[in-house]
C-alpha cells in the first residue's frame, strides 16, 4: 500500500469528528517517520487533550503572564502520557530548548504488585505515577512531538497571534504541527497542500484567514481545558 492509499485510509472515515489526543499521537509519529502532512479534507474537526496537558499549559500560561516573558514548550510522549517542558526566553532572541528527560520504573515502597513510574527532566523528577506490574512496558517510548509557545500581553493588554517569524519557522523545519498559548490555546497543523515556503514580509500578513487559505494550514483554538475546534 502506498503511503497516499494508507494516509487516506487512516482519515476515511467521516463518522469521527473528533479525535484524542492519545489518537492524535499515532497519526503525528507516522507523518514525522514518513515525512508526510494529512490531506486538509481529513482533518478532524475537535482534538481534545488530557487534563495533566492542560494543567501544564494553564501553569505556563500564568508564569508569561506574571514576569511577561515569552516561553518555549516542548511536547513530548512518553510512555502513554504527555509531557509539557518550557524554557523562559526573557531577553533573547531565541530559545533552545535542550531537555535530558529518562524513565524509570521502580518497586512501589508500600503497594505490592505495584511500580512507581518516574519521569526525570534535567536531574529533577517531575511525576512520580503508579504502575501495575503487568502494565510495564516492555521498552520506554519517548518522543519529541512537536513546540508551541506563549505570548504575554501587549502595552495594549492584548495577546499577539503568531507572527512572521513564527510561520517561518514552522514551515522551514516541517514540522507537522506547532502551537501558541494566549489566553486561549492555538495549534496549526500543516497539510499536503501547504506550501514549502512562505512569501510574506510582515506580521500583519498573518491572519487566521491567510494561514487557512493561503497556506492551507489546519487552524484549531480552544479554551482552556476545553477541546481545541478546527476553524
Amino acid at each position: 500500500m502506498g503511503i497516499l492509499s494508507f494516509l487516506s485510509n487512516i482519515f476515511s472515515s467521516n463518522s469521527i469528528s473528533s479525535v484524542s489526543f492519545f489518537d492524535l499521537y499515532n497519526k503525528i509519529v507516522y507523518w514525522q517517520k514518513n515525512g508526510v502532512y494529512p490531506f486538509p479534507s481529513n482533518l478532524p474537526e475537535a482534538i481534545s487533550f488530557p487534563e495533566d496537558f492542560w494543567s501544564k499549559v494553564i501553569s505556563i500560561h500564568k508564569m508569561t503572564l506574571e514576569d511577561g516573558n515569552e516561553r518555549a514548550i516542548s511536547v513530548f510522549w512518553i510512555d502513554g502520557e504527555l509531557l509539557l517542558t518550557s524554557v523562559a526566553k526573557g531577553d533573547e532572541s531565541s530559545v533552545k530548548t535542550n531537555n535530558n528527560i529518562s524513565v524509570k520504573y521502580v518497586v512501589h515502597p508500600s503497594r505490592k504488585d505495584y511500580f512507581r513510574k518516574e519521569i526525570t527532566v534535567n536531574g529533577s523528577v517531575v511525576k512520580r505515577t503508579d504502575v501495575y506490574k503487568e502494565k510495564i512496558p516492555k521498552s520506554v517510548d519517548i518522543k519529541y512531538l512537536f513546540n508551541m509557545h506563549t505570548h504575554p500581553r501587549n502595552e495594549n493588554g492584548k495577546f499577539s497571534f503568531f507572527s512572521l517569524q513564527d510561520i517561518n519557522s514552522m514551515i522551514g523545519s516541517k514540522a507537522v504541527i506547532t502551537g501558541l498559548v494566549t489566553d486561549k490555546l492555538w495549534i496549526l497543523v500543516r497539510t499536503s497542500d501547504t506550501p514549502s515556503a512562505v512569501q510574506w514580509t510582515s506580521d500583519l500578513s498573518v491572519t487566521q484567514d491567510s494561514l487557512k487559505n493561503d497556506l492551507k494550514l489546519g487552524i484549531y483554538t480552544a479554551e482552556f481545558n476545553r477541546k481545541a475546534i478546527r476553524q
